[in-house]
């Protein structure tokens, strides 16, 4: 696979799980039908579970995508997440796009086409010392940060706890990027690898986290950390666990996606 086929299969991916998310978002009425005493309606079963068909399916498209990417790259282009959500909510929910959104969107945009297209070689080589290292970093601040948030104000609790559950979120770009380099495409053998498992805790500590924090601290602090992190931490890591040459062009991209996140999250 090309380099310019893998950024569209990695961006394929990511559309496929706004997608979902929208869809889910518009048929989950049918989850509490019953306790209104409404009729469950089979349409709106089959388009919930239309999105959490797509939801799931997005981890293979970054797979292929880290065939001919590194997963920094790969990582960078999740936040197009948030304008595919946006756009998806304007024509499938109705909400509206705040015009002082849309200088951001282009900035997205414009960083994401070009971190991708920034010379980057896949990713062959793998130091199994720095990916434990950066999988226990996020992990020992998550389980700090869940200790101590109880006496954070909702401000703190919100940025601590999002960047902790971002952070692990991207992470699992790295474990899916393990599996490939040590096991390939043989998926049986990635039942007995320990990257397999790292993936899988990543993806639902990250999610349980996110809830705390939706519960202790404020979405505006949330949602910018949780993007932010989700972004960056991979970013960054790849250099030191695939042993990337540093693209400062690239240092850019990525700060221009990080800001972009912040920006369309406030």
């Amino acid at each position: 696979m090309s380099t310019l086929a893998a950024y569209f299969t990695a961006l394929l991916g990511n559309f496929l799980l706004s997608l979902g998310f929208s869809l889910q978002k518009k048929h989950v009425s049918w989850l509490s039908a019953k306790r209104r005493g409404e009729k469950v309606r089979r349409s709106e079963i089959i388009g919930w579970t239309s999105g959490f068909i797509l939801m799931n399916v997005q981890p293979i498209f970054n797979y292929l995508a880290l065939g001919a990417l590194a997963p920094n790259i790969v990582a960078s282009i999740s936040g197009s997440n948030i304008i595919f959500t946006i756009l998806l909510s304007y024509f499938m929910l109705g909400e509206k796009i705040p015009t002082g959104k849309i200088p951001w969107i282009v900035l997205m945009a414009v960083s994401l086409a070009y971190a991708g297209f920034v010379e980057q070689e896949s990713s062959q080589h793998f130091r199994v010392d720095a990916f434990w290292i950066a999988f226990f970093i996020p992990t020992a601040f998550a389980m700090l940060m869940l200790f101590a948030s109880r006496r954070m104000s909702p401000e703190q609790a919100g940025i601590s706890l999002g960047s902790a559950a971002g952070a692990l979120g991207g992470f699992m770009v790295l474990a899916l990027e393990a599996l490939r380099l040590s096991h390939g495409s043989n998926f049986l053998s990635w039942l007995a690898s320990a990257y397999l498992y790292v993936y899988i805790f990543c993806g639902i500590s990250s999610f349980l986290i996110k809830q705390v924090a939706f519960e202790r601290g404020k979405m505006t602090a949330v949602a910018p950390s949780f993007y932010g992190l989700l972004v960056l931490y991979p970013s960054i890591t790849t250099y030191f666990v695939s042993e990337l040459p540093l693209h400062v062009p690239q240092l850019f991209a990525f700060a221009g996606i990080s800001l972009s996140i912040v920006l369309l999250s406030l």
